[in-house]
């Protein structure tokens, strides 16, 4: 973190004239989008970032301040200053799934499985996949994480035929799924804005109530068959969603 001080003494050095506030959350922004603090690092205490800096502690509480509102740091009382986990994530059929894109973006991607199982789905999910009601179908619950962090909470539907072995599926789906052959064509997707549940507000370290991004997608091959339905339930602290047509 010296070599980091140091950093960014240089920058307030270099920087454009403005008043210090704004130079210092200009050079921590640019740090944080240059991935010189990760996603989930803590920032020093104000009192010692002010010290190392030569700066007062209202021009770091101000600067703070301003990438708060930007949702680049969270702030709580006794646990400290932490750089927010962000995600840009893309509904385009070309830039791949959760696992890809998050790669792609310099984040480590990683799951934690809470469920890998075969099920007789519920009614609307059997004729959403356009099986017969009582077909078993395999269920996927599990979270998503980046460098670490829990950002969403992922349960899916799959018909057996296209996942027989779900007990081997340890990362990517879409990863296993080319190796077999499965492509999925195209995608729909429903959005939906909720408040989080208790039991996922444990899960994704969020209050009970907190608004969460509901992501419903449905993928098809290119016979027309259904490979998947998803729910995802996104944070909206940290996901931002691009579309393009």
């Amino acid at each position: 973190m010296n070599d980091f001080s140091a950093w960014l003494r240089q920058q307030l050095v270099q920087a454009v004239a403005a008043p210090r506030y704004i130079q210092l959350a200009t050079a921590l922004e640019a740090a944080i989008k240059q991935r010189r603090l990760a996603a989930g690092d803590f920032l020093p205490p104000e009192r010692v970032l002010a010290e190392r800096l030569a700066v007062s502690r209202v021009t770091v509480s101000k600067a703070l301040k301003l990438l708060e509102e930007k949702a680049l740091i969270s702030r709580q009382q006794g646990v400290g200053t932490r750089v927010a986990v962000y995600m840009d994530y893309s509904l385009s059929q070309e830039q791949g799934g959760f696992t890809a894109q998050i790669t792609r973006s310099g984040s480590a991607a990683s799951n934690q499985w809470l469920l890998r199982t075969r099920v007789t789905p519920p009614p609307e999910i059997a004729q959403a996949l356009n099986l017969s009601e009582h077909e078993p179908v395999v269920k996927l619950r599990r979270l998503r994480l980046a460098d670490g962090n829990p950002i969403s909470l992922e349960t899916t539907y799959i018909p057996l035929r296209f996942l027989p072995d779900p007990e081997r599926l340890e990362h990517s789906l879409y990863a296993l799924w080319q190796e077999r052959g499965i492509v999925p064509e195209s995608k729909h997707f429903l959005l939906k804005a909720i408040a989080c549940s208790d039991e996922v507000a444990g899960l994704l370290n969020v209050s009970c109530g907190a608004p969460l991004l509901l992501v419903t997608q449905t993928s098809r091959n290119a016979q027309g068959e259904v490979l998947e339905i998803s729910e995802v339930q996104c944070r909206s602290d940290v996901y931002e969603f691009e579309v393009s047509s």
